[in-house]
């Protein structure tokens, strides 16, 4: 009689283990979160469910110049060196500055891209990403890799990079939880623009006097 009620007791414990909740899941969690923070996709849930490729993007205004947000999520059932750096060239030849006027003002880097690998599998990553960080035509490339099943997020290490990469990193952490006040990751770039020129127009004053004298 006592296996009998201990048993029955053990069912009713297994029937009423939660199902994992898609919050348990760190890509699900993001997607969520850009949603949040006025982020949007022409794409449907159904295209990232079956075809493994879904692309999140936010306009930006940076100054007086536009700029654009933007997190690419792509599925892959293998990962290594060769991935991570034909990945990084492509986006960055997609995304960097082709206009006139946009080389021009390539100096803001107001185009942000976020390549989000999801790896298959329950095996742990330890990619080194700093390298694979590119900044190229006003273009800012930052891979990150998932791993779902296991729980893990590995970006680019933010103590390594500096000037306008490492608020980019620090906006990340923050959408992913890590960081409980956002960051506004153009404002060093803005500043170090304006520095520029106020720098220059310094330099043309020195030659304009020096020249009338």
């Amino acid at each position: 009689m006592t296996s009998f009620v201990w048993s029955k007791n053990m069912q009713e414990l297994k029937a009423e283990k939660p199902i994992e909740s898609p919050s348990d899941n760190p890509v699900i969690r993001l997607m969520g979160r850009l949603k949040d923070e006025g982020f949007s996709t022409d794409q449907s849930e159904d295209d990232w469910e079956n075809f493994g490729e879904i692309i999140y993007s936010r306009n930006e205004k940076i100054s007086f110049a536009s700029g654009e947000t933007v997190f690419i999520f792509t599925r892959v059932s293998d990962l290594n060196d060769r991935i991570l750096r034909q990945t990084s060239d492509s986006v960055v030849n997609t995304y960097k500055a082709k206009k006139p006027v946009e080389k021009a003002l390539s100096v803001l880097q107001s185009m942000t891209v976020y390549h989000c690998l999801v790896a298959i599998g329950d095996q742990p990553h330890n990619d080194l990403l700093t390298n694979y960080v590119t900044r190229s035509g006003g273009a800012t490339f930052i891979p990150v890799v998932f791993v779902p099943e296991i729980n893990q997020v590995i970006y680019p290490d933010v103590e390594e990079k500096v000037g306008s990469v490492r608020p980019r990193i620090e906006y990340l952490q923050y959408l992913l939880g890590e960081r409980r006040e956002n960051v506004n990751m153009h404002r060093q770039t803005v500043q170090a623009f304006y520095i520029s020129i106020a720098v220059l127009a310094v330099l043309l004053f020195a030659i304009a006097f020096s020249l009338i004298h």
